[in-house]
């Protein structure tokens, strides 16, 4: 690279530095954080478990319940059993499948009424530093879960306790109670060209 460019290179880097210094210099508060992970993409449980990998590398502890999954363990689950890292992790799963599956209102409720259950037990328990909602989306979506219960629940929990949500349609409220909005966009999929879902990449 030429000389100038080299410079010119180094005054922008220089600059940047001085940006991300002082957005550092204000980001003095510390306390929990809402992540809502959203949208109609691929990756939003595989983002959020990336998250709850690295609290469990910090040697926090953490809470998750997954809603509207299936019957079977997924990757993420079976993981954390074969490292013995299920003993740091409180973990409930709805285990009733998807509700296009079941179709049946009155059971999904009862199974989504038990989650929640286990899910607010977690919001409250401070010893928890994170707590995942995994498809928490849906059962406001479908009504199974009263919204205004849930962001209650999410407001009150103790104050250094960080709550990730994800799930497709998020509600408005969701939204401006997070701190943290991630939209995952859907513009290609294998599934939609044929290809069959696979473990370890898909469940």
């Amino acid at each position: 690279m030429e000389e100038d460019k080299k410079q010119s290179h180094n005054a922008r880097m220089q600059r940047k530095k001085e940006v991300v210094d002082a957005a550092i210099g204000r980001a003095q508060e510390e306390r929990g954080i809402v992540i809502l992970i959203t949208g109609n993409g691929k990756g939003k449980t595989t983002s959020a478990f990336g998250t709850l990998y690295r609290a469990l590398g910090h040697g926090q502890r953490a809470g998750v319940v997954q809603f509207i999954k299936g019957t079977h363990a997924t990757g993420e689950v079976i993981f954390l059993q074969k490292q013995g890292l299920d003993t740091a992790v409180q973990y409930h799963a709805m285990a009733t499948g998807f509700t296009w599956n079941t179709q049946n209102w009155d059971a999904d409720k009862r199974a989504a009424d038990e989650a929640w259950a286990q899910a607010s037990r977690m919001l409250a328990d401070p010893a928890l530093d994170l707590v995942l909602l995994d498809e928490l989306t849906y059962m406001l979506k479908y009504n199974y879960l009263d919204t205004d219960q849930v962001i209650a629940a999410i407001r009150a929990r103790p104050p250094r306790q960080t709550v990730i949500v994800t799930g497709r349609a998020a509600k408005p409220e969701l939204a401006e109670l997070a701190d943290t909005v991630s939209e995952i966009a859907d513009r290609k999929h294998a599934f939609k060209a044929g290809v069959k879902a696979q473990a370890g990449i898909d469940f």
